[in-house]
């Protein structure tokens, strides 16, 4: 049976639902059981709360306006079939207001969030691939901290577990939650995430890998995200902040399942369909298309997990775009150990250039193969601890995207500034 995160509970009124279990006051993340809590999707008027407990319980959750003034009195309960992860969706929150909260009667200065402003204008999202629970990653928990973001992107390899048995992914996400500043960060950063081939379950590999419904259970448990995929397969979701739409795509699950040896299919059949509705629908001035595979084929010798070694997908993909007229499409990857900007060649299609922007690695781990020629190449580093910032802006009519290859220290190795006007790409600031 595939559990999903536990038990996702849905808090509305300001009354206290009664609580039949006796529950004892826990110190978050106070042992190797216990992680959380963990900020979910936050919009302007909701939030999603996670946390893990060392057994099976019922939590008082409890959430604090301005003032002090209690707000809503929840109950989250974790659950045995969900190994002791639970979810609280608050509802009915007003917009652009900061809030603390509680888990049974303990609190701490980073437990808040901020909820989207009615006129949401701008975002900063930090995206980020391939991390562990080192020092390095730390020192970019903390950047991230100190740069303000309001949303962190994992595009996988967010933690390593290369096994799809079932206690091993529940046992790796515990460990890769529990580092002091990641927990910190995400205590009032919103956490959204895809996964790539070490947290799907083996290197390089595809959706032919046994177990991997064992694979999906543990983020559904374990990742507070929006949705996860349809119909029990996959795990493709999206969020909007500011002027930003961000598609998380899922090229894992459905990777050569479908199609034949000549056309095999990545995204699947059912995961297009969601797509084109999606891009068809947003109305946000950017798009970010973003998975932990990389959108070209310029990669390092013998590696089959790119989209360029499925070309007619990619063809599907630009297809896709222009056949939805969706203007201001960003693509972001991760996954190879170098980061690097590439310009795509579609303006005869799209009436813009497409930008990709891969980012990799959060930990020290670089890979110098990963870095071979390609036409539309505009800039490539190996830099341990980086990542990439994303600033989106409104104003009037118009909308601008910088995009930031950074690291740990704060330097800025690249910037790229993209206006939504014409998807085209300015000069650097």
């Amino acid at each position: 049976m595939n559990f999903i995160s536990g038990l996702i509970l849905v808090c509305v009124s300001q009354l206290f639902f009664g609580i039949t279990e006796r529950v004892e006051p826990v110190s978050a993340a106070s042992s190797a059981e216990d992680a959380g809590p963990m900020l979910g999707d936050l919009t302007a008027e909701s939030v999603k709360i996670w946390i893990r407990t060392p057994t099976p319980r019922t939590s008082a959750v409890e959430i604090s306006d301005p003032d002090g003034e209690i707000v809503r009195r929840c109950r989250l309960r974790t659950t045995a079939e969900s190994d002791h992860t639970g979810t609280l969706e608050v509802l009915a929150l007003p917009p652009g207001t900061r809030f603390t909260f509680s888990i049974d009667g303990k609190t701490d200065a980073d437990w808040w969030f901020r909820t989207r402003p009615t006129a949401d204008e701008s975002c900063r999202l930090a995206f980020g691939s391939c991390a562990d629970e080192g020092a390095g990653s730390a020192s970019v928990w903390r950047r991230m901290e100190s740069d303000e973001v309001t949303a962190l992107v994992l595009l996988g390899d967010t933690p390593y577990i290369d096994t799809t048995d079932l206690a091993r992914q529940r046992a790796r996400y515990r460990a890769f939650a529990q580092p002091a500043d990641f927990a910190r960060l995400v205590s009032h950063v919103p956490l959204y995430s895809t996964w790539d081939d070490h947290d799907f379950g083996r290197n390089d590999t595809d959706g032919n890998l046994p177990g991997k419904e064992n694979s999906r259970q543990a983020v559904t448990e374990y990742r507070p995200n929006p949705s996860f995929g349809e119909n029990g397969e996959g795990i493709y979701t999206s969020f909007r902040q500011g002027p930003v739409e961000v598609f998380l795509l899922d090229a894992r699950w459905f990777a050569r399942t479908q199609g034949d040896a000549n056309d095999p299919t990545l995204l699947g059949a059912r995961q297009w369909a969601w797509l084109e509705r999606s891009l068809a629908a947003s109305k946000a001035p950017f798009k970010i298309l973003a998975c932990g595979m990389v959108f070209n084929g310029s990669v390092r010798p013998f590696k089959t997990d790119c989209w360029g070694v499925y070309p007619a997908e990619y063809q599907r993909l630009i297809e896709l775009i222009a056949r939805t007229e969706a203007q201001g499409v960003v693509l972001v990857s991760g996954d190879v150990h170098w980061s690097r900007v590439i310009r795509h060649d579609t303006k005869d299609r799209l009436g813009y250039d497409l930008m990709e922007f891969v980012t990799s690695p959060i930990h020290e781990k670089l890979i110098p193969a990963a870095n071979p020629p390609h036409s539309g190449l505009i800039f490539s580093v190996g830099e341990i601890n980086s990542f990439l910032l994303v600033d989106a802006t409104t104003e009037g009519d118009s909308a601008t995207l910088v995009a930031r290859i950074r690291n740990a220290a704060g330097q800025d190795l690249h910037v790229e500034k993209i206006a939504a006007t014409s998807g085209g790409v300015e000069p650097n600031p």
